[in-house]
């Protein structure tokens, strides 16, 4: 498969061979210095781009962009156009490539445009390698509105790149006098899960169809107790899925690095291997569309929620976070003597000081109303955020804060099978951590698989930066003076470890301990993600965001708009699914296991069945209730206008009364036989791939 790999991407490597090498020097620079294209350069390109994209097969263009819903978007534009003497041709220009016109309107935008402001621009990424898929070239771009608000989550990643970028290179260059760092890239691996299910299982389920999870669903005898799904052997169906979507990925020019069972009955995962921070994003956005697609090709469905199934794990996408230099350094690699590496040390203490600063926003960043189901259980990062350094860089930064000496641990191995001895990694992993040390990189646990991960970049990339700009502010008169610098390094170490060690954790983040340990210190527990958002409605976001030209003010007040929208889109979809499923699935599977009841108790009369009969038919009317009440709830949170105000009522009252309607609707489905059940239990959809 090495050759047919990157065939489908107009990458760097194909940009040299089918451009005039000025013109390929001129894109060079535009790229690396921020320069714009000049028009004859810009239609070079597109006349190039053009040619390989008709070469292999494609018939349209189209400007893709990720908006503030988080999805990708774009709109097919053909190639094919005419001439002055009616006479058709393959066209595209250099304005086509570098900007387009979609409708701004219809997106979320938090106010920011109305329907009567419907004008928006893409700007093509010149950092992003075009693509074809199908019969359509594909164009990373940036979404703007026709003012210059920022409606997408392309920008600011690559805004708040550059500022680490600076912030980095700055600092790192007071201690590496052999190299120059004039660049630094934040290097992301994804880490993907996802549920696979038998497409005609789904179609039976309304609540699948709908939002994705199943909103009623009494517990498998069998779930996940036996472990025998983690790693083990993939089914058959699923192997060829994966050798589908391998097929695709490799055509992209996308290194599929890993993929093998999860935990959870029918829950599967695929990583990416690490990449600059946009280009994983992008990477990431491809592999979940082209995973749903290959597995409605294999008659499955692929399920990207966080919870889709009670009882078992939910799936997340672990962010796995490096920042390296130019040359190749990875500014948290400890190294061999990680007390005397100070580079390591202090973007390893700026991490500390941004996760702690800014825990509320990174809750945020990284999660959704739908990962509040999958938060704080089955392996998944409670909500509270901790971070996990492993007891030896622990043990490290502790000596620092108390100014003892620190004394590594000379023997740093163990004795293997059949082998003299074993490295031991620098620290263990711990699942219960939000973020976790895992060597050379920080894996950010929380963020919730159907979430893209710009939102947490965005946010890490800043907070970063913001401390690391102090610690230069504070490292800069030593620079000439070694022993000075050291000293001084030291102190800013030991400053930030009194004042936000109290982040760091390395036990079991489930336990009841911890929750009472962690309000003592005074971290936040957002239990949900709409308390998250309350705890941000007075967040001064100047350091972090305005001051650097991030975001404006404007442009945070529609985001945090758009969040709450989501708050309630997503309780008053599942409140109306809810109420749909009570009438046509659950009253009538109730009242048919009722009638088969009755004709046995015509003629024998039994205890245990007529208790039976009694209790379902109270949770006959209970559901009925429930369903009157839900839409007594939805009718009134439409009459209120206030986007926070309704987002709480729907919070408080919506999600609570679809928990009690739930357990009703459980507890009934165990009582009902397999003959009167018409929804597909989770028994059957957990052996749906056998």
């Amino acid at each position: 498969m090495i050759e047919e790999f990157g065939i489908k991407s107009f990458n760097k490597k194909k940009m040299k061979e089918s451009l005039p090498y000025p013109i390929y020097l001129k894109w060079k620079d535009a790229l690396r210095n921020e320069k714009d294209l000049d028009r004859e350069t810009a239609d070079a390109i597109a006349h190039a781009m053009k040619d390989w994209a008709l070469k292999n097969g494609a018939t349209h263009f189209a400007h893709w962009f990720l908006p503030l819903s988080g999805h990708t978007a774009k709109k097919h534009e053909a190639f094919i156009s005419r001439t002055s003497d009616n006479e058709p041709i393959n066209r595209f220009s250099g304005k086509e490539l570098v900007k387009g016109e979609p409708d701004a309107s219809s997106f979320p935008s938090g106010g920011m445009r109305s329907t009567f402001e419907a004008r928006g621009y893409t700007y093509w990424d010149l950092t992003a390698n075009s693509f074809v898929i199908g019969s359509v070239l594909y164009i990373p771009t940036i979404f703007m509105s026709y003012k210059g608000e920022k409606l997408d989550k392309r920008g600011p990643l690559i805004d708040s790149t550059k500022i680490l970028s600076e912030e980095g290179t700055r600092v790192v260059n007071l201690f590496e006098k052999d190299e120059y760092a004039y660049r630094m890239r934040v290097k992301v691996g994804l880490e993907q899960e996802f549920f696979l299910l038998d497409k005609e299982v789904y179609k039976k389920r309304s609540d699948l169809k709908n939002i994705g999870r199943t909103i009623v669903g009494a517990p498998s005898p069998k779930g996940q107790e036996l472990s025998d799904h983690y790693f083990g052997q993939i089914p058959a169906r699923v192997e060829k899925f994966y050798k589908d979507v391998d097929k695709k990925l490799y055509e992209l020019g996308i290194y599929s690095e890993a993929e093998h069972n999860e935990v959870a009955p029918n829950q599967f995962e695929m990583a990416i291997l690490f990449e600059n921070v946009n280009v994983a994003i992008d990477d990431n956005q491809l592999l979940m569309n082209i995973l749903k697609e290959t597995a409605l090709e294999n008659n499955l469905v692929c399920l990207f929620h966080e919870k889709p199934f009670n009882s078992v794990n939910g799936s997340g996408k672990h962010n796995n976070y490096s920042i390296v230099t130019n040359y190749g350094l990875n500014v948290f690699d400890p190294g061999d003597d990680p007390y005397n590496n100070n580079v390591f040390l202090l973007f390893t203490a700026a991490i500390i000081e941004a996760t702690d600063k800014y825990q509320s926003l990174l809750r945020v960043s990284a999660s959704s109303t739908s990962n509040d189901f999958r938060l704080g259980a089955d392996e998944a990062p409670p909500a509270i955020i901790s971070l996990f350094l492993g007891s030896d860089l622990e043990e490290l930064f502790k000596d620092i804060k108390e100014d003892i000496e620190y004394k590594k641990d000379s023997d740093n191995s163990f004795r293997g099978y059949n082998l003299l001895s074993v490295p031991r990694d620098s620290s263990d992993r711990n699942r219960t951590a939000a973020v976790a040390f895992t060597g050379n990189k920080f894996e950010f646990r929380m963020l919730g698989s159907s979430k893209t991960g710009s939102d947490l970049n965005i946010s890490l990339n800043c907070a970063m930066a913001d401390s690391l700009a102090n610690i230069y502010e504070k490292l800069k008169d030593f620079q000439d003076d070694p022993n000075k610098l050291r000293e001084k390094t030291l102190e800013i170490v030991r400053e930030i470890m009194e004042n936000h060690d109290r982040i760091i954790c390395d036990g079991d983040n489930y336990s009841d301990d911890w929750k009472e340990e962690a309000k003592r210190r005074g971290l936040a527990n957002h239990k949900t993600y709409f308390d998250a958002l309350v705890s941000l409605r007075d967040f001064d976001f100047h350091d972090i965001f305005i001051k650097r030209g991030i975001y404006t003010e404007k442009e945070i007040k529609a985001s945090y708009e758009v969040n709450l929208e989501e708050v309630v889109i997503y309780h008053s979809l599942e409140a109306k699914t809810m109420v749909s499923m009570i009438h046509k699935d659950l009253v009538p599977m109730g009242m048919s296991e009722l009638n088969d009841l009755s004709q046995i108790l015509k003629f024998k009369n039994n205890e245990k069945l007529r208790i039976k009969y009694d209790r379902i038919d109270k949770m006959i009317t209970d559901l009925l209730e429930c369903g009157d009440e839900i839409n007594l709830l939805l009718e009134h949170s439409n009459n209120i206008y206030d986007i926070y105000k309704k987002a709480e009522y729907v919070e408080r009252n919506i999600a609570t009364k679809l928990l009690t309607t739930r357990r009703i609707a459980d507890q009934m489905e165990r009582l009902i036989s397999r003959k009167n059940m018409t929804l597909p239990s989770y028994e059957d959809i957990f052996n749906s791939l056998s």
